[in-house]
């Protein structure tokens, strides 16, 4: 029974060739458009030296030595990324706003309080680190190395506080690892073109998109959504059954469509993920059945009319795409600074975040918690969708 409805609803879902090509030719459409409007411009920033304010602690040569390892940081071939300019933080305030492009930095490095590192970029006039500009070269370069300063920032404190004696030896440790993670990993892993941010994205919307497969599973077996649920409430199938065979079935066909829109992405564009590639596919087919159960799940709630589902969706694709940085590319950033808990709870935060976290880090513990997270509201979001299905009763048929 369950491998003739497996059979009989891949078959229906193959035939959908509206949902299939809205899905896939759209995002290549917009994949493609990216590719176009983002290749030029990166290509002639690559290697861009950003020139820097540092503002430093006079008192300590904790913060003088931290000064002189941003110095270090270079890219591949041996350019420096930062131009440098040591002064106060009033000056170099007047710095990144003078209209003097020789003169002018793009962002401070503020390390007067270690326990504390902070960022302004240009378009921010406080001391807060607030992101302006965003989707620049220069302030992604800068957001990318002061975030790692920040990781760092706690175990000099730490030093400091209980084993003084072995500051200096701390921080040759940070300045080897420091030019390394930046450096010759590119600063953001194996890519630092800040744009890929956008194709992250991309793969993120494709795979919320197979949400209204999900829903169709529970629309066509539920007797007050279509004829064809009449029939399947008044046959002998498991509602269970049908409703499992039927996810793997979309789970099958969504998969194999994120996965064709990947390949283009990655063999036809060539865009560079930065990480190993069996990762990346491996984290879109998880990431396309994360999707494929939220619409199965929201869709259970038949009291709620037909339209208003269809708009929960399409603002959890669209709203979630935009926070998650497919309109602007730092926003997830932005959202973390400002409400981190919304990149906590929307899905599309959490996808994009392990595409960011593969091509930062690499296979590790960051990673692991984005995959974790994904198959976990996975299970939850089908499993909650099986139970307000089996609470379903009708009064007639």
């Amino acid at each position: 029974m369950f491998l003739n409805i497996f059979i009989n609803r891949l078959k229906i879902n193959i035939r959908d060739k509206q949902a299939i090509g809205w899905s896939l030719l759209f995002s290549l459409a917009l994949g493609t458009l990216f590719y176009c409007a983002f290749e030029s411009i990166y290509k002639n920033a690559v290697n861009t030296v950003v020139r820097t304010a540092v503002v430093l602690n006079a008192e300590s040569n904790t913060f003088g030595d931290m000064g002189e390892i941003l110095k270090t940081i270079q890219y591949d071939d041996g350019t420096k990324i930062l131009d440098i300019v040591e002064t106060d933080y009033e000056n170099a305030l007047l710095l990144l706003e003078n209209e003097d492009e020789e003169r002018a930095v793009k962002g401070i490095i503020d390390l007067r309080n270690i326990e504390d590192i902070r960022l302004v970029l240009s378009g921010t006039k406080n001391e807060n680190g607030e992101i302006g500009n965003a989707g620049e070269i220069e302030d992604s370069i800068l957001s990318s190395i002061v975030g790692v300063f920040r990781q760092y920032s706690l175990m000099i404190s730490e030093t400091i506080k209980n084993n003084p004696e072995r500051l200096g030896e701390v921080l040759k440790s940070l300045e080897r690892k420091t030019t390394e993670l930046i450096a010759n990993k590119s600063i953001s892993g194996g890519n630092k073109d800040p744009y890929v941010t956008y194709f992250y994205s991309l793969i993120t919307m494709m795979a919320m998109m197979a949400m209204m497969s999900g829903a169709a599973v529970v629309e066509s077996g539920q007797a007050d959504q279509s004829p064809q649920g009449a029939r399947t409430e008044v046959s002998a199938v498991n509602k269970a059954v049908y409703e499992i065979a039927g996810l793997l079935a979309v789970c099958v066909v969504q998969v194999s469509v994120t996965m064709i829109g990947l390949c283009y992405l990655v063999f036809g564009l060539k865009i560079n993920f930065g990480a190993d590639v069996t990762y990346v596919f491996l984290t879109a087919a998880l990431a396309t059945i994360l999707g494929i159960s939220l619409g199965f799940f929201v869709y259970q709630f038949s009291n709620i009319s037909k339209k208003a589902r269809e708009n929960i969706l399409m603002a959890i694709v669209v709203g979630g795409g935009f926070l998650s940085g497919l309109m602007i590319p730092n926003m997830r950033t932005i959202v973390e600074m400002k409400c981190p808990i919304i990149n906590r709870i929307n899905p599309s935060a959490v996808i994009t975040d392990a595409f960011y976290a593969l091509n930062m880090y690499g296979v590790g513990e960051r990673y692991y918690k984005a995959m974790i997270y994904i198959v976990g509201l996975t299970v939850v979001f089908i499993s909650s969708g099986l139970i307000l299905s089996r609470r379903k009763r009708y009064a007639s048929l």
